[in-house]
């Protein structure tokens, strides 16, 4: 018997109820032929008392044939033979029900087989096993809204989950880290040198661990099992593999929105500690935001270094990008305007000596704590949900450069009903929900992303084939990893 009272969250014994029986079967249907199957779903679709000569020309074979394969099913108790007739057992029916699915081509076993499951166990037992409320009166919503209801909540649940078992926890590493998600059972029991029964016991547990559960693959004209995972989490799985953004090509080709990972805090640096030794005039421009005179722009320049201010599309990056260093300085009031002149807060000097990974984090932390948000809808402004959308760059960890289409496609922060994934119910079956955001929602996570991150020094931004891109920087990595 699987060791089961090592972790203390697990209260899952199998010996509550006939799980012998259960190995038994599964040890038997492991061993099916196609002739077995085609037996089976005859009785099991067919009426409760057949006489054998019908099988025999339903199934057009001779008799010793069919009887061959009866003594063989006869061992499943889902029928026995009195008076050449078969007569079936209404309990093992609906078992093998649900087990036959298994052997359909394009079954993927979902939440609705995992119910069918837990049937197999007496209702009063599920309360001690899952920390459920005893009154509930579905349990298995109740475990789906305790365990499954979202991707977060299951992650969490599979991370804590320690089986105190060797062999439990490497067929789990070796199913997460299978390219999709399946693996043969004949791997399995001879990478562990696990009998049959050994095997299915060591499944049927991790069945109702909600980890993953077995199922049969055609190969070779036979019936081989598979271990794979439940179809809502695989298919939860596969989004996130296909949606996770690709590294540009060519690195090298990416040309930075400016050339250090705190480039915007040293700006804003280079132009407070200029204000303070020169005037520096501004104006409003036709966007309404102040920036430099065409002559205090040129000595701005000179001072921030790596601007092209030759062309007319250099001047009008470098118009752009400094219109949002001033608006940052004057948002944080490190300066102020007097008469279109930009004038030094008393405490820039102190802002100055600062290190400056913290005069950009500083600038960061203060932006999402004190911005008016007036542009978006109230509801979505939330610190809870700025976290969210900060969380979501832990995706391209380690990809490198990425397209910023890319990642916002592939963005998974849950700040509305609609773009929270969740696992819902439609007509039979069930899936998680993929997240669904609406046009300010997706400004918003832009802003954060990629101008306030930007700010901050965690991410950096630049161009590559005329496309925006973004990668983390070592401090994003430090936070976010």
């Amino acid at each position: 018997m699987v060791e089961t009272n090592l972790f203390r969250k697990n209260k899952i014994n199998l010996e509550d109820y006939d799980y012998q029986k259960d190995i038994q079967n599964r040890v038997l249907m492991s061993h099916f032929s196609p002739e077995d199957l085609e037996v089976l779903e005859e009785i099991v679709y067919g009426s409760q008392k057949i006489p054998v000569s019908r099988l025999v020309d339903q199934l057009d074979k001779e008799l010793d044939q069919l009887q061959g394969v009866l003594d063989r099913l006869s061992q499943t108790d889902l029928f026995k033979i009195e008076d050449d007739t078969v007569l079936v057992n209404k309990e093992m029916r609906k078992y093998f029900e649900t087990q036959i699915q298994k052997f359909e081509e394009d079954f993927s076993p979902g939440m609705e087989f995992l119910q069918a499951l837990l049937k197999k166990v007496p209702i009063h037992v599920l309360p001690t096993w899952y920390p459920i409320p005893r009154t509930s009166n579905n349990i298995f919503n109740s475990l789906i809204e305790k365990y499954l209801q979202t991707p977060q909540l299951f992650q969490r649940y599979l991370s804590e989950l320690n089986l105190g078992d060797p062999i439990l926890n490497g067929i789990i590493g070796d199913l997460f880290n299978a390219p999709d998600y399946k693996v043969y059972s004949d791997e399995i029991r001879k990478k562990y040198s696990l009998s049959k029964e050994a095997f299915e016991e060591h499944l049927l547990y991790l069945e109702f661990n909600l980890v993953c559960c077995l199922v049969y693959e055609k190969k070779d004209g036979e019936w081989v099992e598979v271990v794979t995972l439940f179809k809502e989490w695989k298919d939860y799985l596969s989004f996130l593999k296909e949606s996770q953004p690709k590294g540009v090509p060519e690195e090298k080709k990416v040309e930075r929105t400016r050339p250090h990972d705190f480039s915007f805090a040293e700006d804003m640096s280079a132009v407070l500690a200029f204000s303070r030794t020169k005037p520096l005039f501004v104006r409003l421009d036709e966007n309404e935001e102040w920036n430099f005179e065409k002559g205090t722009a040129v000595d701005v320049a000179k001072q921030c270094k790596g601007f092209d201010l030759k062309s007319t599309e250099g001047q009008a990056r470098f118009q752009n990008y400094m219109g949002r260093v001033i608006g940052k300085l004057l948002f944080l009031k490190l300066t102020r305007i007097e008469q279109n002149q930009l004038i030094p807060a008393e405490d820039a000097e102190e802002w100055l000596t600062l290190p400056i990974e913290k005069r950009a984090l500083n600038t960061y932390k203060q932006t999402i704590t004190t911005y008016s948000f007036s542009e978006f809808p109230e509801e979505i402004c939330t610190e809870r949900n700025i976290h969210e959308i900060e969380k979501s760059i832990s995706r391209i960890i380690d990809s490198g450069w990425v397209l910023l289409d890319e990642f916002l496609n592939g963005v998974i922060a849950p700040i509305s009903e609609n773009s929270k994934m969740s696992l819902k119910k439609t007509g039979r079956y069930w899936k998680y929900s993929l997240p669904d955001y609406s046009e300010a929602e997706l400004d918003l996570i832009r802003k954060v992303i990629y101008d306030w991150l930007f700010e901050g020094g965690i991410i950096a931004s630049g161009i590559h084939e005329g496309k925006e891109t973004l990668r983390i920087t070592p401090l994003g990595q430090s936070m976010f990893g």
